[in-house]
């Protein structure tokens, strides 16, 4: 079965989600936007889409991914619990 991504969530989300999966798209050398695909799941729940990073969030993204992961956070309205 293929699911066909969203490029939103619904939230609240009916259940926790414990789970997060940013993959990075092709793109070229120096993009304007990258887009990313994200996963989010738990033990009932599962949902993805695509989300296009802007600009400033590409330009200031170097070797620590912690900036994509919390724009994604962020962009789904979910916050991360440590």
């Amino acid at each position: 079965m293929n699911i066909n991504p969203t490029t939103s969530v619904n939230l609240p989300l009916s259940s926790e989600v414990n789970e997060l999966t940013i993959s990075v798209n092709p793109f070229d050398l120096f993009p304007n936007t990258i887009s990313v695909t994200w996963k989010v799941s738990g033990p009932t729940i599962t949902r993805e889409g695509l989300i296009e990073l802007p600009k400033i969030i590409v330009d200031t993204w170097g070797t620590d991914d912690t900036i994509v992961k919390d724009y994604v956070l962020t962009q789904l309205g979910l916050t991360e619990s440590n």
